[in-house]
């Protein structure tokens, strides 16, 4: 879920379409802008990435993984998150970013056959995240 600030910012969308449709008609700037303002919003809470750790597989959106096929996850934090998106990031990494998350997961990739080298998923609460996916490993483990 994207945070308040970001919710905040793109109401500014509101007043422009009044200020823009006041010298014709500003009911109808009020209405574009309100509507355009919950379109803005609900796009931002379904665009959102969903994460879920479950039956022994990592799923980011759409894009699962088995859990064995996972290395240690370690946490990037906001010291570190400019150069694991720049200029340490590898191109064959599958990447989910959120522009407003400044903390992230790196899961190395244990999959010789998979080109894929690791996973960088923004996480409000990437010590919670990788404390997640330890813990199924050791349950799908266990079994």
């Amino acid at each position: 879920m994207p945070n308040i600030g970001t919710f905040a910012a793109t109401f500014v969308f509101l007043p422009s379409a009044v200020v823009i449709s006041e010298p014709f008609d500003i009911s109808v700037g009020i209405i574009v802008g309100a509507t355009g303002v919950a379109i803005f919003w609900a796009l931002l809470v379904l665009k959102a990435p969903s994460i879920r750790v479950s039956n022994g597989n990592l799923a980011v959106n759409h894009v699962s993984i088995p859990l064995e096929l996972l290395g240690e996850p370690e946490v990037v934090t906001k010291q570190e998150i400019f150069d694991e998106r720049g200029p340490k990031l590898d191109s064959r990494a599958h990447k989910v970013f959120q522009g407003t998350v400044k903390t992230a997961l790196k899961i190395p990739i244990m999959d010789h056959e998979d080109s894929t080298p690791y996973w960088l998923i923004s996480s409000k609460k990437p010590e919670k995240f990788a404390q997640a996916i330890k813990n199924a490993r050791n349950h799908t483990l266990n079994r």
